[in-house]
């Protein structure tokens, strides 16, 4: 006999086929009858779906229910947090998951403590290194649903899983769902097929004398008079039932001995749709959460620790405000995109008003840090996010009458871009003597490519001044057909059609292509079009430009595609013009090739993926992760017939991959870009999957029912037209060809580098819009600094995962968290923190027991003051 452990709990999804708005709406009464059944019941308890935003939003309606909370959640009644929403947790940074659980904890501590376990119940799919991170939000378990196979993976659905390095956790699967016994009954049919029918389905694989049972299910309400419904079915059933709760469980997995251990990732359809190719679905969505994730890690957040040094003051709750702007849309359904057109307006306006807020905090920080320095319109602050110095080419914006400027402190300057505004007559300028009119000269706005040498974590006021002659920019040097571009590491050739690459004497043809192909899925799965096949998208014109030490090559393409799915099986179907084109920028100096796909899509239902050649026979993949990389990732497709959908060979990888074997390696930096396929010794990238369906039934790829219960009863299916992607899109990537094996700790290296993001100020007055909210911004009396450069870190050899003031203390603190992604310790010399306190902490804040040592593939958290 098994005892089944009952946690009474719902699903809550923010959004779906329903709006944020309509989740608030129901939670008006459900979430109001569990604070009643709870009070008229002790001995029950009951799980909000381990996320504080449901709850923030719900107690906005009913703040007087505030301290019926705080008593329920003493009592170990109600159970929330620890996270802020139930996030993705493959497409997402390690960092957002992290920011999601300091934001959850941070607000669950308003009302009592979180509930201290990893309960993920919904999310398609896992990343190989959550035990690292879970284990760096000071959490030693993770319950969890879709992924996994016991005839593959691990026999047992309680186990140890480990990271890639040593970090280890608990972990509890619930194989058929936290839905697997809803609208609990007491009948007899109900306890055969559901209760006792679940306990059946996991002893299948291992007997076990407790199993956990979740009760509950989407938006569904508490389980009314739970105890006395266990007590009938005890009578019923062959098992037996109590209320438990997810903590109580977990110590019950940790008396169990000998636990097998698991390593890896968690992307197998073996018992519930994993959608393993949603990564490429509504890239509109994800391309935005990329953004503003490396916005507010490399920009907004460090610049924040800056303003604290400086004594800028700007409140620390627009940081969070931000922060909780994108976590609420990488919630799994949103930010996979399997929501409705409605609901993804939604999220897409989420991250306008987050990158806003973003801009605006940039905006302040920099301007009154600009008025400390006293700049002039002749100067400009250069600001460099990274804890260490840099001296590269910092690009900044400049607002100029001329071109014919120079700047001393540079070793080289450059004009990557320009825009030109007319003059204007009659213009009003109002001061406080009175109104004038004048008129605004012909100006000029410029990035500038500006090599020097930055502070780490610091600034340099940079001084320009008139010139004879005007600054260096791109010329056109030829255009047409066969032209090349090279440096001391690879040459890079367009000809007859063909873009090529010369590396090591050896011509590779066909080094980059385009290819399309119909899709015939649905915002939750990429499938092929029966009889469609992939194509080639032909280039035909190219075009060079350079500078002294830049050259990039630009090539154009257009061709007829068919304009839907019909289309695609009718030789006679309508087609519609589809432009692209691919540039590639290479430095004199460096191996890294910067690039970008245009591609003005005007055709329906199809994916475009962008191919490699680098001719690496019998090459090892590895898919970056959080602090580490993950080897020859491949789906095992034996004893797959069962599986509800196809485990295609479509895998992702966080910001870098790379194939290598031991003469040549290829390294891939997606720039937002999640999904690749390796097949023939090619790399395929996918750029996107459009689609003009919420839901489809009967794919090559996903048989039977149509996911997000579109051929469910009652329910309709739903086009999405927003889910085309229409338009002009843009993708950016970069790559490296180069000699020997695979080296772990140069891609982290060269990721950190190509990451960075450069932040400069000019106090000008041409352009009160070059900075949104320049004229808004306030003169006050400024302490001033008398510097002219200044840096706060130097921690040169070592990976910054992250830089941001704490979130726990109101003193002047901030962290600074470190990443290993090789499998050698890295220590960290103390003289790096002098003068700093340094203090070992996890990212809760925690003090932690600690040497000052990096482990492989892990993270380290130090506090320090200022």
């Amino acid at each position: 006999m098994t005892t089944g452990y009952v946690v009474n709990q719902t699903h809550w999804d923010r959004e779906w086929y329903f709006t944020n708005a309509d989740a608030l709406i129901l939670s008006d009464e459900v979430f109001s009858d569990v604070l009643d059944e709870l009070e008229q019941h002790p001995e029950a308890n009951f799980c909000l779906d381990a996320q504080s935003s449901i709850l923030n939003e719900y107690l906005e309606l009913y703040p007087e229910n505030e301290s019926r909370v705080k008593e329920l959640i003493a009592k170990q009644q109600l159970f929330i947090g620890p996270w802020f929403t139930q996030s993705d947790c493959l497409l997402v940074d390690g960092e957002s998951l992290i920011r999601n659980a300091i934001v959850g904890v941070r607000d669950c501590k308003r009302y009592g403590e979180a509930m201290p376990i990893g309960y993920i119940p919904d999310t398609f799919g896992f990343n190989a290194q959550m035990p690292t991170l879970l284990q760096q939000i000071g959490l030693d378990n993770l319950i969890f649903w879709r992924g996994i196979d016991f005839s593959k993976q691990v026999s047992t659905p309680y186990f140890k899983w480990k990271g890639l390095g040593e970090k280890e956790v608990y972990a509890m699967n619930i194989p058929q769902g936290y839905g697997c016994t809803p609208n609990m009954q007491t009948t007899q049919e109900y306890i055969d097929n559901r209760m006792d029918g679940y306990i059946d389905f996991v002893n299948q694989f291992q007997e076990h004398e407790d199993i956990l049972v979740p009760a509950g299910g989407d938006q569904q309400a508490i389980v009314r008079q739970l105890q006395s419904k266990l007590k009938e079915i005890n009578k019923k059933s062959k098992h037996t039932y109590k209320i438990s709760t997810f903590p109580e469980f977990l110590e019950k997995v940790k008396e169990k001995k000998n636990l097998p251990v698991y390593q890896g990732e968690f992307r197998l359809p073996a018992y519930a749709r994993i959608h393993r190719t949603i990564s490429s679905v509504r890239m509109d969505i994800k391309l935005a959460n990329y953004q503003l994730e490396q916005k507010l890690l490399r920009r907004i957040e460090p610049l924040y620790v800056l303003a604290q040094k400086y004594e800028i003051q700007l409140s620390q709750e627009l940081l969070i405000k931000v922060w909780k702007k994108v976590l609420a849309s990488q919630a799994h359904d949103s930010l996979g995109g399997c929501v409705y057109d409605n609901v993804a307006a939604d999220i897409l306006h989420r991250y306008k008003e987050a990158e806003e807020m973003a801009d605006g905090i940039e905006n302040v920080i920099t301007k009154k840090l600009a008025r400390k320095l006293r700049l002039t319109e002749n100067q400009v602050l250069v600001i460099n996010t990274a804890a260490k110095t840099r001296n590269k080419y910092f690009k900044i914006k400049i607002i100029s009458q001329s071109k014919n400027i120079r700047f001393p402190q540079a070793e080289d300057a450059w004009i990557a871009h320009e825009k030109k505004y007319t003059a204007r007559e009659d213009i009003l300028i109002e001061k406080p003597e009175g109104k004038f009119y004048l008129t605004e000269p012909e100006y000029l706005e410029l990035d500038v490519m500006v090599k020097l040498s930055v502070p780490g974590l610091g600034f340099k006021v940079l001084n320009f001044e008139e010139s004879t002659k005007p600054m260096a920019e791109y010329q056109s040097i030829k255009s047409g057909d066969d032209v090349a571009i090279k440096n001391d590491f690879i040459e890079l050739r367009f000809a007859s059609g063909h873009l090529s690459a010369t590396f090591q004497g050896e011509k590779i043809t066909d080094f980059i292509r385009l290819v399309d192909c119909a899709n015939d899925g649905d915002t939750y799965d990429f499938s092929p079009l029966r009889g469609d096949y992939e194509v080639d998208l032909p280039f035909d014109y190219v075009e060079k430009k350079a500078t002294s030490h830049s050259q990039k090559l630009i090539i154009y393409g257009q061709t007829a595609l068919p304009l839907d799915l019909a289309d695609r099986q009718n030789p006679k179907g309508d087609h519609r013009v589809v432009k692209y084109q691919a540039t590639l920028n290479m430095n004199d100096d460096s191996s890294v090739i910067e690039g970008s796909v245009e591609i003005d899509n005007q055709v329906l239902s199809h994916r475009v993926r962008l191919v490699f050649d680098p001719k690496i026979k019998q090459g090892h993949t590895y898919e970056g992760v959080t602090a580490g990389h993950l080897k020859n990732n491949r789906v095992d497709e034996v004893n797959i017939d069962s599986y509800p959908e196809y485990p295609a060979p479509l895998n992702i990888f966080d910001k870098t991959l790379s194939l290598a074997n031991q003469e040549r390696a290829f390294d891939f930096y997606g720039h937002g870009l999640k999904e690749y396929e390796h097949s023939e010794d090619k790399i395929f990238i996918t750029l996107f999957a459009s689609t003009g369906q919420f839901g489809k039934p009967d794919l090559l790829w996903r048989t039977g029912r149509a996911s997000g219960d579109t051929t469910n009863q009652g329910h309709v299916m739903h086009e999405t037209p927003l889910a085309q992607f229409s338009g002009l899109r843009s993708f950016d990537f970069a790559f490296d060809l180069h000699q020997g094996s695979f080296d772990e700790k140069q891609v982290e290296e060269t990721l950190s580098i190509i990451s960075e993001q450069t932040i400069s100020y000019q106090a000008q007055t041409l352009n009160h819009f070059i900075y949104r909210l320049d004229n808004k911004i306030q003169e006050r009396e400024e302490s001033l600094l008398e510097l002219q450069e200044d840096g706060l870190l130097e921690l040169d050899g070592l990976t910054v995962s992250a830089i941001y003031p704490s979130f726990f203390e109101k003193d002047k603190k901030y962290i600074v968290r470190l990443s290993n992604a090789t499998g050698s310790d890295v220590r960290i010399r103390k003289e790096y923190f002098e003068g700093k306190h340094p203090v070992i902490v996890n990212a809760l804040e925690e003090e932690i027991d600690q040497n000052f040592v990096v482990k492989p593939y892990d993270l380290l958290s130090v506090k320090l003051s200022y």
